[in-house]
């Protein structure tokens, strides 16, 4: 199976996300879903109005403003079932952003008795990556961006580097989102008083129009069908407020659901991602990007070729 990305090997995600998927729209997903799981799009009238914009580059924006944008801070909750067992987990998010790199996030997963605690952490230079007592993983960040030097200045020319940039963190999940997913479907709406997109996706059969070149992202762009419990569509929800655009509100993870003769019975929610309460009246210390791996631990993995945009 490929290698996934370090912030998602935390939850079911973590299992990947394979398969394929031809859906009839929003609709279809939105009547399938747990209302326990997730709120669907409310729109200001009978009918969500839909949107001319490319969604595929609404969700590219919300990569770049992932990495560029200004400082800000969230609560993350996460929901999954896997392998019939209930999986939640909790943390804490906030990144410096303005392309520094700089990030934090800190969670605690549990299932039934078992209870995780995990820590991802880049100060611009390395980041870490520790799940409870394993072997740290580490990405040499400022090598990645050392090679990107050249384009950092012509983005226009070079859209890609976003992708390159996207390193861990919320930034991460939206590149993997981005690469992933062919995203077919968009609606303007509110949700609880929140000017929002609601995009639709389904497993991508080709490269994106902008692809990274990295290796994580051509597996990304690998996966195979394996498993029928697993994912196959996602919606995402993403700020359209001067506030906080294109920030990633929630993300709904669905597989197909099948009768007992194997025919298909619509879709049903599997995880779901939420940052709640973001703020851009953020505080950091030094030391919030800072981070010593546990003692008793005696190796380390590096991941930088993982994330080399020359590999």
């Amino acid at each position: 199976m490929p290698s996934q990305p370090r912030i998602l090997q935390l939850t079911i995600l973590s299992i990947g996300v394979i398969g394929s998927w031809i859906g009839s729209g929003m609709g279809d997903l939105e009547a399938q879903e747990s209302p326990a799981i997730a709120a669907p799009l409310v729109a200001s009238n009978s009918k969500s109005p839909r949107v001319t914009t490319d969604p595929n580059i609404l969700v590219y924006n919300a990569v770049q403003q992932a990495v560029f944008g200004p400082p800000l801070a969230a609560k993350v909750y996460q929901q999954s079932l896997a392998y019939g067992q209930q999986v939640i987990l909790s943390g804490e998010y906030k990144s410096f952003g303005s392309g520094t790199g700089q990030f934090r996030y800190t969670a605690r997963l549990s299932s039934g008795e078992t209870t995780l605690d995990s820590i991802q952490v880049s100060d611009g230079r390395l980041m870490y990556t520790q799940i409870d007592k394993q072997p740290p993983r580490i990405v040499n960040v400022e090598k990645i961006r050392e090679k990107l030097t050249p384009k950092l200045h012509q983005l226009q020319q070079s859209p890609e580097v976003v992708l390159h940039l996207a390193v861990g963190g919320h930034a991460e999940l939206l590149r993997n989102l981005y690469q992933r997913y062919h995203w077919y479907e968009v609606a303007e709406g509110t949700i609880s008083g929140i000017d929002v997109w609601q995009l639709v996706g389904q497993l991508r059969t080709e490269p994106p129009r902008i692809a990274g070149t990295a290796r994580i992202d051509r597996e990304n762009l690998a996966v195979q069908p394996q498993n029928e419990g697993l994912p196959t569509a996602v919606r995402l929800t993403l700020g359209r407020s001067s506030a906080f655009p294109y920030f990633p509100y929630s993300v709904v993870y669905f597989r197909v659901k099948k009768d007992k003769e194997g025919r298909p019975q619509g879709h049903v929610p599997v995880s779901v991602i939420k940052y709640n309460d973001p703020t851009s009246n953020v505080t950091f210390q030094e030391s919030d990007f800072l981070y010593r791996p546990d003692a008793s631990t005696d190796k380390t993995i590096w991941e930088t070729d993982l994330y080399d945009p020359a590999t």
